[in-house]
């Protein structure tokens, strides 16, 4: 008899504890998204944005500069601005994750996951009116990102302390 309880607890117990572990996985992998869709932020040499452009113009070689140096300039702005994001999310994570008063470290993934909801919404929303061609098929979803990478920043500075 007291094996069989025995048993049961422990395997209540490692049920829980699966539980918990495939809970915080999937938190983890659903508040990460990839969402660079058709922008390229990774592709910021001045070679990849001139063959970028010459994919979707049949311009001079003085118009195909000119517009790759912008593509350029764009995309890296759209990685600075997700690296903003991403970064302020690490100081979120870092400032409550210990803060156990009013269940702020139970808030943490719920806000850290509902912060990416606001990022994609944002894109879905502005790529929604959007329909690009030429040039434009490159800049837009630079800076659809661009805008709501920052929305994301700003709104996730907003909840940190000792802000300047």
């Amino acid at each position: 008899m007291i094996k069989i309880v025995f048993w049961n607890v422990i395997l209540g117990f490692l049920a829980v504890l699966i539980a918990i572990l495939v809970s915080s996985t999937i938190q983890t992998w659903a508040a990460n998204p990839n969402l660079d869709g058709d922008s390229q932020p990774t592709r910021l040499k001045l070679n990849e944005c001139i063959a970028d452009v010459k994919e979707v113009t049949a311009w001079n070689d003085k118009e195909t500069l000119d517009a790759a140096r912008n593509i350029c300039e764009i995309r890296q702005s759209h990685a600075k601005q997700k690296a903003r994001f991403l970064a302020s999310l690490k100081k979120l994570r870092e400032q409550y994750q210990n803060y156990t008063n009013h269940g702020f470290d139970k808030q943490l993934p719920t806000a850290i996951a509902d912060s990416w909801t606001i990022v994609k919404s944002c894109i879905d929303f502005k790529e929604g009116f959007t329909y690009p061609h030429n040039i434009a098929v490159l800049q837009v979803p630079e800076n659809v990102r661009i805008r709501c990478y920052s929305v994301g920043a700003d709104l996730v500075e907003s909840a940190l302390f000792n802000q300047k």
